[in-house]
């Protein structure tokens, strides 16, 4: 369960567009929101290690977007603290306890130039939590009820990092699990079938990449039935950079869930910088687990129990 999540702001417009497709996916019954912003303070320079310290004034703005979650049902906390942006996002999401952090992304080239700069970037690096981020050409769906959450794979244990995040956002909302796994047509050696083009499953001759991957899918399929999600896999040729985005749009995905590295922000990720450049086509916002966190699943009354820690 996502019981608190924190949501970085500025005075933009373009930094609250995260929260209309965030709200798709907690419920007021549920979650708790903390919003806040940070206002660098020379006074705090060098002090990255020490706890984000609350400030007076500039939270005019951060309380009247309080205000209006909090019509809708939602416990809303605020803060306005001083430090540098990305320090003080993660060191209140430690203190706070929080479960997901939620932000916008500028979209414009990749996550480089992101909410407050590069913000987006280091917070997704080192955040122990999910980093929920929705890019500025995301449609937002607010009266529907998520369907699909989309989860690619490339066989990694990596990338399996996201399976659980992927379960629990599907069993929060009722949405089925859509898996996808690309393979590069240079691996296939199937000449029947041209790059960027879905393959036929139905087609028993395919090549041994191709129904390694089928096998595959398939192992994970049973872990989400097992955990009582419903699932469903495709395998497609091509460069995920333009398959993924192609399928959100051909599934109307409602949310990528995928994993990082973590060790030099969305640079590194699963299919190489495949995140980086999808958040800047994808219709959808993505969440990013950074891989390195260990993950533990136990399957409970058809229910999934996440440790993110």
């Amino acid at each position: 369960m996502i019981r608190r999540v924190l949501i970085p702001l500025d005075d933009t417009e373009l930094a609250e567009r995260a929260i209309p497709h965030l709200l798709r996916f907690v419920t007021p019954a549920q979650s708790e929101l903390l919003l806040m912003t940070a206002l660098p303070s020379p006074i705090l320079a060098g002090r990255s290690h020490d706890k984000p310290a609350a400030v007076s004034g500039g939270g005019e703005w951060l309380q009247a977007v309080a205000q209006r979650l909090g019509r809708l049902g939602f416990r809303v906390n605020h803060q306005v603290l001083a430090g540098a942006p990305a320090e003080t996002i993660l060191s209140l999401a430690e203190e706070a306890q929080v479960d997901l952090i939620a932000m916008s992304t500028h979209g414009r080239s990749g996550l480089g130039l992101a909410l407050l700069g590069s913000v987006a970037d280091e917070v997704v690096r080192n955040a122990r939590q999910p980093v929920f981020l929705a890019p500025p050409q995301a449609q937002a769906k607010p009266d529907s009820v998520p369907g699909v959450v989309l989860l690619p794979l490339d066989g990694t244990p990596l990338a399996e990092t996201a399976i659980p995040a992927a379960c629990q956002f599907a069993q929060l909302t009722g949405a089925s699990v859509h898996m996808i796994r690309v393979v590069d047509p240079a691996d296939c050696q199937d000449r029947r079938v041209d790059a960027q083009t879905a393959v036929d499953l139905n087609d028993t001759e395919h090549s041994p990449i191709v129904r390694q991957a089928v096998a595959y899918l398939e192992r994970i399929k049973l872990r989400l039935q097992l955990a009582g999600v419903e699932s469903c896999f495709q395998v497609a040729l091509g460069d995920p950079v333009n398959v993924i985005p192609r399928i959100v749009q051909a599934e109307q995905a409602d949310l990528i869930v995928m994993s990082t590295h973590g060790r030099s922000g969305v640079a590194r990720v699963v299919h190489g910088s495949v995140a980086g450049q999808i958040i800047n086509h994808t219709t959808c916002p993505l969440l990013l687990m950074r891989g390195k966190v260990p993950v533990e699943v136990s399957e409970r009354d058809s229910q999934v129990a996440l440790s993110f820690s």
